[in-house]
């Protein structure tokens, strides 16, 4: 009898322990400290977004390919990753709006991209205001403008490139009313121009109209898009075409002695329908020929499960690898940004090696000394993990101990886990 007691607790030690040896160290949650969070009412009035967790969590589950019924927008929520982990991955900002149509719907935007991701939903969270919304309509809407706005054209700021004028055409100022999803996809004899004019999005708050018009540079006769919002221009932009006869040249085509005519008309713009929208007329190769420029909307298609959006500005802006990252730091985030000093982060290639060896890290009862640099942080997406870092010297090597301070438990690296911990992390290492 003694011996078989005497087994059982053996057994149940042995259980025990294999139990704990098997705890899984990485369990990356929403951190909230990393986030910044802003919703805006309809009238553009900043509010404030306690519920970080829900607007990060939005867009993760079955994906709608389609938003159905007339669409009302309620309100949409910005969350913003501080630095310094936004500077080490491309999850850095999500676009989360709240809208109603046949179905509630959560529509999300992330980071670099003008793809946008749509889901289900049976409730909204309690910061959303359903007691009013904004309505928008599907297709898109052309109108004349007054001659007053066309006189206060001329006048607009904003017309100019590299510090060079642009002269504006007045009378080609028209008035686009958008569109709840797309774009606008122009031609100029049948050639498409390289970029949308306008993009279309939900936004939980209002925007004004938007106008466009044509002008030009009078010293090398191209012509410009004029674009702006609410008589507000931005930088115009050139005409260039998506296919280029000459790929070396800078400049598509020379308009010389340009002259255009507006041939647009009040109306609903139909999905896929070309509008005549101006005629130019220019002299090409000593004779003078015309060109019609036409406008078609291209409703916005929503990711389906398993697609991935693509970077919006991959001509210039570098393409961040998803993945996970790691980085040391001394002290708790706060929602401010570090400086350089007080944080090291590890390299993607290096990050994984990291993840793979803390997965293998034993959960002990124990932790050692506190490290200068205090807390490692995880990050793989728009999740997270935070550990305290601490140590203990031995004749021949470190040992390195992380706690998670939210489930109380310690695990020890493996040796060569914690060697790699410290190639990684070679500041850290002179701080022990």
């Amino acid at each position: 009898m003694y011996k078989r007691g005497i087994m059982m607790l053996l057994g149940a030690s042995f259980l025990s322990a294999c139990g704990a040896s098997n705890i899984e160290v990485i369990q990356l949650d929403y951190i909230e400290d990393q986030w910044n969070v802003e919703s805006y009412s309809k009238e553009g009035e900043m509010i404030e977004v306690h519920e970080s967790k829900e607007v990060l969590a939005a867009c993760v589950g079955e994906r709608a390919t389609e938003l159905k019924g007339d669409i009302t927008v309620y309100q949409t929520a910005i969350a913003g990753r501080t630095e310094p982990v936004s500077a080490m991955t491309p999850y850095t900002m999500k676009v989360v709006t709240y809208l109603e149509g046949d179905e509630r719907y959560v529509v999300c935007r992330e980071s670099y991209t003008n793809q946008l991701m749509a889901e289900v939903i049976d409730s909204f969270p309690d910061f959303v205001n359903t007691s009013d919304g904004i309505r928008l309509p599907q297709l898109p809407s052309i109108h004349q403008t007054s001659s007053t706005l066309q006189d206060e054209l001329v006048e607009a700021e904003g017309l100019d490139i590299d510090g060079k004028p642009i002269t504006p055409f007045p009378h080609t100022l028209l008035e686009i009313e958008p569109a709840l999803y797309g774009e606008l996809e122009i031609k100029l004899g049948g050639k498409a121009i390289r970029y949308p004019i306008s993009q279309f999005e939900p936004r939980g708050f209002e925007m004004p109209n938007q106008q466009i018009a044509i002008g030009y540079d009078k010293k090398t006769f191209r012509p410009y898009i004029l674009y702006s919002f609410d008589g507000q221009f931005f930088m115009p932009q050139p005409i260039e075409f998506d296919e280029l006869e000459d790929p070396e040249s800078k400049e598509n085509t020379v308009f010389s002695e340009l002259e255009i005519k507006t041939v647009a008309t009040a109306r609903e713009l139909n999905e896929g329908e070309e509008i005549p929208f101006y005629t130019f007329s220019y002299l090409k190769k000593g004779k003078r020929v015309a060109e019609t420029m036409t406008i078609r909307f291209v409703p916005g298609t929503l990711l389906k499960d398993g697609e991935e959006p693509d970077p919006m500005f991959e001509d210039w802006l570098p393409v961040e690898e998803a993945g996970p990252r790691a980085i040391v730091h001394r002290q708790p985030y706060d929602g401010e940004s570090m400086d350089f000093a007080e944080y090291s982060e590890a390299t993607k290639d290096e990050s994984e090696e990291l993840f793979d060896m803390i997965n293998e890290a034993e959960p002990v009862d124990r932790h050692g000394d506190v490290s200068d640099f205090r807390y490692l942080t995880l990050t793989d997406g728009w999740k997270g993990q935070v550990f305290e870092i601490s140590y203990q010297k031995r004749s021949k090597k470190i040992d390195i101990y992380l706690t998670d301070s939210l489930r109380d438990q310690t695990f020890k690296l493996s040796s060569k886990g914690a060697q790699k911990f410290l190639d990684v992390f070679p500041r850290l290492k002179e701080t022990l």
